[in-house]
Parts: structure tokens; sequence; C-alpha cells
């Protein structure tokens, strides 16, 4: 585990470099995917540190993978409940028209978002986990879209940068239901840190593509929610302070 951390910041910083500058190289597009890897075996691992059964929570992360790969083939299949789309060959293997790395993500996505959730309620750290799985998402979508890793179908209704906004309301409503397979448990301000961290290096790596891409808004949003996730933490910790 002490390994994934600089793995997953090399992998990053060049992938983000290339792709600010040259592109990704076709003998590189597999990087991509692993990318997906990496972030989400950091993510576990930032867990892990909370984690006294590390089977319950690989169980927990395999369960989440599962699910949500299954939704995401009924979403290519129907359209229901993100709108009508399909997935290009940029993530790697597809399943069914699915890429593996799909679940891979959602497992990162929300493994991160729960740790930042401060709630000592279920129902509130559910909203929480929502709202902060769709800040990513409102950064990550767009610019996904716009280098089409998946692609969205004409007719979507109302879209923000073309992608369709029950697309996010999903984001929410899956993230909410999920986070209420974590068990409820503080979350000490270093392991919130590091979590925080890593959204927002997520969000600054998105909100730059968004930025290259001139997706403007998905770019404000970026630099708001690195701010936010630096506010939040920040007025965690002060509480946490408080209560020693």
């Amino acid at each position: 585990m002490s390994m994934l951390r600089p793995v997953f910041l090399v992998w990053y910083a060049v992938g983000l470099a290339l792709m600010l500058t040259v592109g990704v190289p076709s003998a590189l597009s597999f990087s991509n995917g692993c990318f997906l890897v990496f972030f989400t075996a950091y993510a576990l691992s930032i867990e892990a540190k909370l984690e006294k059964r590390p089977r319950a929570m690989y169980g927990r992360a395999l369960a989440v993978g599962v699910v949500t790969f299954a939704i995401e083939r009924i979403g290519v299949v129907t359209g229901f409940p993100f709108g009508g789309y399909a997935y290009t060959s940029v993530l790697g293997v597809r399943l069914a028209g699915v890429p593996l790395t799909i679940a891979l993500a959602w497992v990162g996505i929300l493994t991160i978002a729960v740790l930042l959730a401060s709630s000592s309620t279920r129902l509130g750290r559910a909203v929480e986990t929502g709202c902060w799985t769709v800040l990513l998402d409102l950064v990550l979508d767009p610019v996904a879209y716009a280098r089409q890793f998946w692609l969205w179908r004409e007719g979507a209704g109302m879209t923000f940068h073309g992608v369709p906004l029950q697309n996010f309301a999903a984001w929410f409503l899956i993230a909410a239901i999920a986070s209420l397979l974590y068990p409820l448990r503080p979350v000490p301000t270093d392991i919130r840190r590091e979590a925080a961290r890593l959204m927002q290096l997520m969000l600054l790596m998105f909100g730059l593509l968004a930025l290259r891409e001139d997706l403007l808004a998905a770019f404000a949003i970026a630099l708001a929610g690195i701010a936010g996730l630096e506010g939040a933490f920040r007025h965690a910790a002060r509480n946490e302070q408080r209560l020693v």
C-alpha cells in the first residue's frame, strides 16, 4: 500500500502533462484505463487505514463494482438512468459495451466521497456523498465527453456542456444509496485530509482539461470545488480539535 501514492502521483503527473500538451501517444492508449486502476487502488489504501477487517472492505468494493457495472450496462442498453450514451474504446477492454475500468472508477470515487462526508447520520452522509460525487462529475463528464471517452446521443433534453442533466441526478442517487453500504464511523483528520487532497487532484486534472477544451463552466466548478474542499476540510478539522 505504501507504494501506491507515489505510483499514482507519477502516473497522474506524466499523464496530465501529455494530455495538456502533445496528447497521449497511441502506444500508451492503455494508460487511461491504468490511471483508473491506480486511482481506485490509492483510494482504497486511504480507506484501509480505517478498516480493521480488510476482507470487509474489499468485499464491499467488489459489491459496489458489480452493482455499478450492472447499472452502467442497463444505461448503455436502455438510456436509463443516465441518458442515452455509448462507450468508446478509450478506457480499455469492454464487457457487454461497458469498460471494466468504469466499475473501478465508481469504487474509487465513492470511497473518497464517503471519507469526505462528515455527517454523523447515515442520511446526512448519504446526501454529502452524493454531493461530493456530483461535484466531481460536473467536471469529469464534460471533459470525458469532449475527449470522447463516451458519447451522448442526440435529443437528451437539457444538458450541461452536452451532458444530460439527468446524468447528474442519477450520479447523486446512486452514490447516496451506495454510501449506505459503508459503516458509519468517524474519519480522523489525517485520513480526511488525504481524501480531500486526492479529490482536489482529480478536480485539478479535469479542471485543467476542461479549460483546454474551452469548457469554462466546468473549469470554474473545478476551481470552486478545490476551494470548497479546502474550506470543508479545515472546518471539520477545527471541529475535531474542539472536541479533543
